[in-house]
């Protein structure tokens, strides 16, 4: 009984703060506010004099943004949903236009990139229309009871708002395939959700789709390195932001020397006079402080790119990066990604979910809207088998390849007399009409 396990089901959630805290950073940091993260390590990286000279010369590159939308591409190209059974697919033409399915995967990718996980809730919206909704990795926690396959969540935990230090106040809303549970975190029965349904879960299943992206675990192992870089890479730029601004000024010293009402100016003529009173040699000079920038900003650059080979991502030749082109050397870096080998293993999973999403979750979802008079059955497919049979397909993608060295495999094939000259110039030119083409080769004969 879930009642019984409240407790057992707060301590989780508890022994779980650290992943939810750094996922809740995550999307925070992801979202554009990435400013008081990298603000908070300077100030306690140095010291207060030099933190308030530079601290308005913070740039906070947000990597995250740039780097989570290169690599969720997943749904750039929506997958085929196909099916045997033609009642099956008037099911699945309906829903995939009601759901937005399409539009929804674009955010479940951010997200399982994101958090390595995410969620699907199937939901009748404030108009009384069915809808889809996208669960981050900071809403919610899953639990596991199987013996037989403990990467299985028999138990769904939603946050029903945000989380704060107030934890007695956070509200749960907790399902397992035949039960539904509702309470706070102080372990406080939430009464008011649970009159019409008894504690009883009459959908007959969890209502939520769990797409993770990590084999043999429940929940994905923190990927702290992620979080890491992307404070890292500003807190640098910084440093070396700060370097530049010292290095612009010069110093002037004086030893022993008796010097009143200088004033800094192009055309000043001082007049200084020795220190009578000294027998030391006065002497005035100048000093040029001096920073590598470029070397910094080579070591920004090698890092973000070792760490890039590290998620699995190839990094094309992107050319020398100083000083003066640093921020277009970063995104030149995340330009030249070669995000195929990611977007094949991203497509399996969500193969995987969008197949449980239709075969086995949203068919019990939509017959219980019928049955419970969530909505009107004239607007909906009637009631529908408790299994489908939906096959979903991405297709497969392929690697980058640069203009220069598809220009040279075009060239060898020209030279092999495996490709025509008009089929080499679609191939560069897929946008080019046939038209286009011909005139193209009729003035090249006449040339």
């Amino acid at each position: 009984m879930l009642k019984q396990r409240r407790k057992e089901i707060i301590e989780y959630i508890k022994a779980h703060r650290d992943f939810l805290k750094q996922n809740t950073e995550a999307l925070d940091i992801y979202e554009g506010n990435l400013l008081p993260y990298v603000d908070n390590i300077l100030r306690n990286s140095l010291s207060a004099h030099y933190y308030n000279s530079i601290k308005d010369r913070v740039l906070p590159i947000n990597i995250l943004q740039r780097f989570i939308d290169k690599v969720s591409t997943t749904y750039s190209k929506p997958p085929t949903r196909s099916s045997q059974d033609q009642r099956t697919m008037d099911f699945v033409s309906f829903y995939e236009k009601a759901l937005a399915v399409n539009n929804s995967g674009n955010i479940a990718d951010v997200y399982s990139n994101l958090f390595k996980m995410f969620a699907w809730e199937p939901y009748i919206d404030k108009n009384g229309k069915p809808a889809l909704r996208e669960l981050a990795g900071n809403s919610f926690l899953v639990m596991s009871d199987s013996m037989v396959n403990p990467e299985e969540e028999t138990i769904f935990i939603k946050f029903m708002g945000k989380q704060t230090n107030d934890d007695d106040s956070l509200l749960l809303f907790v399902y397992t395939d035949q039960e539904f549970d509702a309470f706070y975190m102080s372990g406080t029965e939430a009464s008011e959700y649970l009159v019409d349904n008894e504690g009883i879960n009459i959908i007959g299943t969890i209502p939520f789709i769990y797409g993770k992206r990590q084999k043999n675990r429940l929940l994905p192992v923190l990927d702290s390195d992620m979080l890491s870089i992307s404070k890292a890479i500003p807190v640098m730029m910084t440093d070396a932001s700060g370097a530049q601004m010292y290095q612009s000024f010069s110093i002037i010293y004086g030893i022993d020397i008796s010097a009143e009402n200088l004033k800094m100016s192009p055309n000043a003529l001082w007049s200084i006079k020795s220190d009578r009173e000294s027998d030391k040699n006065p002497s005035l000079g100048v000093l040029n402080p001096t920073a590598d920038t470029d070397k910094i900003i080579q070591f920004i650059t090698t890092t973000f790119t070792l760490w890039l080979e590290t998620k699995g991502v190839r990094v094309g030749s992107v050319g020398s990066v100083d000083a003066g082109n640093v921020s277009s050397g970063i995104s030149k870096i995340i330009d030249e990604m070669d995000v195929w080998e990611l977007k094949k293993k991203s497509q399996a999973w969500f193969k995987k979910d969008e197949e449980e999403l239709w075969n086995e979750k949203l068919p019990k979802i939509h017959n219980y809207w019928i049955k419970s008079g969530q909505v009107l059955p004239a607007l909906v497919p009637p009631i529908m088998p408790e299994v489908l049979d939906v096959v979903v397909e991405f297709e497969m993608p392929k690697p980058m390849v640069s203009r220069t060295e598809e220009i040279a495999q075009i060239k060898a094939e020209l030279e092999l007399g495996t490709m025509t000259l008009a089929q080499a110039i679609k191939k560069l030119h897929p946008d080019m009409s046939d038209e286009a083409i011909n005139e193209t080769l009729g003035n090249r004969a006449l040339m």
